[in-house]
């Protein structure tokens, strides 16, 4: 949850994202890569990559799990494509 919260608040790379929550949190950066690609798989979250700069940010169904967990069960309401 502590990625995919600071993905939604902040609007920089996941590299730097990343190396912050470390220190804040004392969490290891190889833990915190692993996580992010795991949520990337998920398709909670997108991020760049060394060719391709860009801000992390959430996906629909990121923000969809964001509201859920922040219990704003109003917010977290899907539409769906006719």
């Amino acid at each position: 949850m502590l990625v995919l919260n600071s993905v939604a608040d902040q609007e920089q790379s996941l590299t730097s994202l990343l190396r912050q929550l470390s220190e804040d949190y004392g969490i290891p950066l190889s833990t915190l890569k692993l996580n992010a690609r795991i949520l990337r798989e998920l398709n909670l979250i997108s991020y760049g990559s060394i060719r391709d700069k860009r801000a992390a940010q959430l996906e629909n169904l990121g923000s969809f799990v964001v509201k859920l967990l922040m219990d704003d069960p109003w917010r977290a309401m899907v539409q769906f494509a006719d």
